[in-house]
C-alpha cells in the first residue's frame, strides 16, 4: 500500500527497514481507509519514517521497545530547532501528532501494548483523586465540568505545595489560608466567580471529612453578581448577513460551517445542542427538527425552515460517508470525528473574523442572544421564546427583555425637569 503514496524505490526501501518497517504498508492502508488526503497521509508517513530511522540509530529492534521517552528523545533530536511558521503551527507538535497516529494504529492492530504510565504522586494526590470520584459518583457532575474542576484544583493545590499534604493540611490555620487565598485570587487568571465556587466546595468537602481543623469555605470571597445586571450581546442583522455571504458553500468546510451557523441563527440553540444534533433528529418527512435538552432545560421540536433544510442538504452532500458517528457535524478532515461545543464556537468565531465582524466575546452564544433579541423585536411572546430556547424557567428568558431597546423606549418615563 505504500506504493499508493510513494513511487521512488529508495523511499520504499527506507520505509520497509527497521522495527516499524513491516507495519508501514498496513498503516498506509489504514490512512487511506480513513480517507486521509494524499497530502496529509504523506505528511504523517514521512514523519513516522523519520522516527523509524531514529529508532534504527538507537538500535531499537522491536516495536515492544517503544516508549514515551523514545518519542520525546526523537522530537528533541529532530525538531528541537524547528521554528513555527505561523502563530498556530508547530513542527514539533505536528511530528508528535503524526507519531501518535502511528502508535494508536499499532495499539488498535494489537501489535503494540503501551507500558502503563507510572502514576505521578503529588502532595495533593491523596485529596484530589477521591474528591474527583466524589464529584462523579455522588454529585453526578458532567465529565466536562469535572475536567474543568480538575484543572482548577490542580493549579490551586499545586500552588499550595507541601501544605496540601495530609498532615500539613490538617494543621493549617485560618489566617494562613486566608492570606494564601487572597494572594492566589490576585494572581490567578481564572474566572473569579467560578474559582470561588470550586474552592468553597472543596474546603467544605475537606471539613466534612475531617481533613481540616475547621471549614475554611467561609474564607473564600464571594463574588457578588446582580441578576440581569448586564445586557446580552447580540449582532445586527447586517453583520449576520455579511458573515453568511463570506462563507463559500461549495467546499466541504464552507458548507459545514454555513449550515452550523444557519441552524444556530434560525433557532437560537446553544453550541452544545448543535454538537449533539443527530442525523435522526432531522425529521425530513414531517419537516421538523428535534433539539435535545441541555443544562437542565427542555427538549424542543421546531419546524424545519426552508433555509435550514437547504443548508443541511448542501452540507450532507459533502459529509464524510461510512463513518460510525450519528452526529450531523463532523470534522472536515480525517480522522473524522464529531465536533464538540468548543469546536462549534470556534467555527463561529473564525467566520466572524474572516468576514471582518468585530464583537467582544463573539461565539456561539452571540448567535443565541441575537436570535432572542430579534424574536422580541418582532413581538414574539416571552413564553414562546423561552420554549424555543429550551429554558425550564421563564425567569431565565427575561434577561433578553432588557435588550429590546425599542420596547424600553416606549415605557421610559420623562426625565424630571424636562418638557
Amino acid at each position: 500500500m505504500l506504493e499508493y503514496f510513494y513511487k521512488e524505490k529508495r523511499t520504499l526501501v527506507d520505509f520497509r527497514r527497521g522495527p516499524l518497517g513491516q507495519h508501514f504498508d498496513d498503516f498506509a492502508a489504514h490512512l487511506k481507509a480513513k480517507r486521509y488526503s494524499l497530502r496529509s497521509a504523506v505528511g504523517v508517513l514521512g514523519k513516522c519514517c523519520q522516527f523509524n530511522a531514529f529508532l534504527i540509530e538507537r538500535r531499537i529492534s522491536s516495536v515492544a521497545q517503544l516508549s514515551d521517552d523514545l518519542v520525546n528523545s526523537f522530537l528533541e533530536a529532530y525538531h528541537a530547532q524547528s521554528r513555527a511558521t505561523g502563530s498556530k503551527y508547530s513542527p514539533k507538535a505536528d511530528a508528535r501528532l503524526s507519531i501518535q497516529h502511528l502508535l494508536n494504529y499499532l495499539i488498535e492492530a494489537k501489535v503494540f501494548t503501551p507500558p502503563k504510565p507510572k502514576p505521578v504522586i503529588r502532595p495533593y494526590t491523596w485529596l484530589l483523586d477521591p474528591y474527583l470520584r466524589y464529584l462523579r459518583s455522588e454529585l453526578d457532575l458532567a465529565e466536562r465540568t469535572i475536567t474543568y474542576r480538575h484543572r482548577q484544583l490542580a493549579l490551586f493545590l499545586g500552588a499550595l505545595g507541601q501544605r496540601a499534604a495530609r498532615k500539613r493540611l490538617k494543621k493549617l490555620k485560618a489566617e494562613s489560608v486566608a492570606s494564601f487565598v487572597k494572594e492566589y485570587f490576585r494572581d490567578s487568571t481564572a474566572c473569579p466567580n467560578s474559582l470561588s465556587t470550586v474552592l468553597r466546595q472543596l474546603f467544605h468537602y475537606c471539613a466534612a471529612r475531617g481533613y481540616t481543623q475547621t471549614d475554611f469555605s467561609g474564607l473564600i470571597p464571594r463574588i457578588r453578581l446582580y441578576r440581569h445586571a448586564s445586557l446580552p450581546k447580540g449582532m445586527e442583522d447586517a453583520a449576520l448577513e455579511k458573515m453568511l455571504k463570506a462563507i463559500p458553500q461549495d467546499t466541504p468546510i464552507g458548507a459545514r460551517d454555513y449550515s452550523i451557523i444557519i441552524v444556530m441563527m434560525a433557532y437560537g440553540i446553544r453550541g452544545v445542542s448543535a454538537a449533539t444534533l443527530l442525523l435522526e433528529d432531522i425529521d425530513w418527512h414531517h419537516s421538523r427538527i428535534h433539539i435535545r435538552a441541555q443544562k437542565g432545560g427542555k427538549e424542543v421540536v421546531v419546524p424545519l425552515l426552508d433555509s435550514v433544510g437547504e443548508a443541511l442538504i448542501g452540507y450532507l452532500r459533502h459529509r464524510p460517508a461510512g463513518t460510525p458517528f450519528r452526529e450531523v457535524f463532523l470534522s472536515a478532515r480525517a480522522p473524522f470525528r464529531p465536533l464538540d461545543c468548543n469546536a462549534i464556537s470556534r467555527v463561529v468565531q473564525k467566520r466572524l473574523k474572516r468576514a471582518g465582524v468585530k464583537l467582544p466575546g463573539s461565539g456561539a452564544r452571540t448567535l443565541r442572544h441575537s436570535w432572542a433579541i430579534r424574536a422580541l423585536a418582532h413581538n414574539s411572546a416571552i413564553k414562546s421564546i423561552a420554549d424555543v430556547l429550551g429554558h425550564r424557567y421563564i425567569d431565565t428568558t427575561f434577561i433578553y427583555a432588557k435588550a429590546n431597546l425599542n420596547s424600553l423606549r416606549e415605557v421610559a418615563m420623562p426625565w424630571p425637569g424636562t418638557k
